[in-house]
């Protein structure tokens, strides 16, 4: 019988945030596919194994370049896609995202080839990075009717920072000193709030861009409102 892929949400950095479904997912899966960039280890195995024992289980290892490169990208889909198909031919295989699996992840793209080859696929949810931040802040991220905007650092930043209500900055990473400088141009420091690490030992609190001396860390999330005060 064929197995099914799973997508397994690991939260945003504490193992605590894992939800149960994900633990027992894990512990039923016989394989763990582990994505990573250049080699580099994987936070989120180190997160999922701070959470349930992974210790019997078959590691598979998926290499994503770090690349704008979209043929590139799309070859090495097709590529990851084909061999976890080979390994759901003998069993149940979770795969392991940062954060939520639906907010910008690689697994959208496999999971799609791997239905269309004919296997199952599920989902589990997990918490959000720019949640947990929220949480890390003792702020909301909106009230009333207030607008929620998630923005890629990629796209036109100086355009989406001129929208209403509450705009959660993300995927900033090498560019994040260039976003703090945007910031600090059109007068937003007092309103932005910023956590580097997440969730993590190294996690850092900035309760305005004005404090953060030197470059952030690459996993550093922004929050920008139309209020002075989040509360």
């Amino acid at each position: 019988m064929k197995g099914k892929l799973f997508g397994v949400s690991v939260g945003a950095g504490d193992p605590q945030l894992m939800t149960i479904k994900a633990v027992r997912i894990l512990e039923k899966c016989s394989a763990v596919a582990v994505p990573r960039t250049n080699g580099d280890s994987s936070l989120a195995l180190s997160i999922a194994e701070q959470a349930a024992d992974l210790s019997n289980k078959r590691r598979i290892y998926l290499d994503f370049p770090m690349t704008n490169d979209k043929e590139r990208l799309e070859r090495n889909y097709d590529y990851l896609a084909g061999l976890l198909c080979r390994e759901l031919e003998s069993g149940d295989v979770a795969f392991l995202t940062l954060g939520d699996i639906s907010v910008y992840s690689t697994f959208s793209h496999i999971c799609g080839r791997v239905c269309a080859a004919g296997f199952e696929a599920e989902i589990c949810a997990g918490v959000t990075s720019f949640c947990a931040a929220a949480a890390a802040l003792c702020e909301p991220l909106c009230l009333g009717d207030e607008e929620l905007h998630i923005i890629p650092c990629g796209s036109d930043i100086g355009k989406a920072l001129g929208l209403s209500g509450t705009k959660v900055i993300m995927k900033a990473g090498r560019k994040a000193g260039e976003l703090i400088g945007l910031l600090k141009k059109k007068g937003l420091s007092g309103c932005t709030r910023a956590v580097s690490d997440c969730g993590l030992d190294t996690e850092r609190i900035y309760a305005s861009v004005d404090d953060i001396d030197g470059e952030p860390g690459y996993f550093t999330l922004f929050i920008v409102t139309d209020r002075e005060k989040f509360k």
